[in-house]
């Protein structure tokens, strides 16, 4: 993808900024402080369409109880939905992760692979998944599309244009640092930016990228 000079300074800036905020306001979650391909990739999975609130009541319940693949694999429906009952469809969870575990251990001898195709070809596994858990366990640099980052890029390089999700997809590709370290940093800041600052209802007044954003420009001059 061919830059203008405009777009580059902007990505450079928006790149910075996000790092710069994250490292100060990253929000502390018992998952966030482990590595393990295991414990991030059923996470996430509970972290989908469910508050992290609800997450963190069974967390610690449910990695004491099931601590591998091999546990969880083995452990029976019922079980695991006791566990899941906070998060809401319970059973459904409980199956897919059931499911999950069971072919982990039948490919993978109870390992998690760090290879996108692999990942992704897990049932219940899709891009989003696959790639928090390349990112936040396998220490691979990738991005992270769901309607939080959307929502970001889409008002900071797009406004009042929505762009495409290839396209979104894209700048954030760009704007992903190539460092391990740096892009688990701004995956998690990306997360809490979009909480707490970019939410539904801007909090630009206090926003460290008020300046470049087209959003805010627009809505500034209007």
């Amino acid at each position: 993808m061919l830059l203008s000079k405009d777009m580059e300074e902007k990505v450079k800036f928006f790149q910075e900024r996000i790092l710069s905020w994250a490292r100060e306001n990253l929000r502390d979650f018992p998952w966030r402080r482990t590595s393990d391909p295991y414990v991030v990739l059923i996470t996430e999975k509970m972290l989908q369409q469910t508050d992290f609130g609800h997450v963190r009541k069974v967390w610690q319940e449910f990695f004491k109880r099931f601590p591998t693949v091999q546990d969880l694999a083995l452990a029976s429906e019922e079980e695991i939905a006791l566990i899941l009952r906070p998060l809401g469809l319970w059973r459904q969870r409980a199956r897919q992760l059931k499911a999950l575990a069971s072919a982990l251990l039948t490919k993978y001898e109870g390992n998690v692979p760090c290879r996108y195709e692999d990942l992704i070809s897990l049932p219940g596994v899709g891009d989003y998944v696959a790639r928090a858990t390349l990112l936040f366990a396998c220490g691979v640099p990738t991005h992270l599309l769901d309607v939080n980052s959307r929502r970001v890029i889409s008002r900071f390089f797009l406004h009042p244009k929505e762009g495409s999700e290839r396209e979104i997809a894209e700048i954030l590709r760009l704007v992903t640092p190539r460092d391990p370290v740096e892009s688990r940093v701004f995956g998690w800041g990306i997360i809490d930016f979009s909480a707490l600052v970019c939410a539904k209802k801007p909090k630009c007044y206090r926003c460290p990228l008020n300046e470049r954003c087209s959003y805010h420009l627009a809505h500034t001059r209007s």
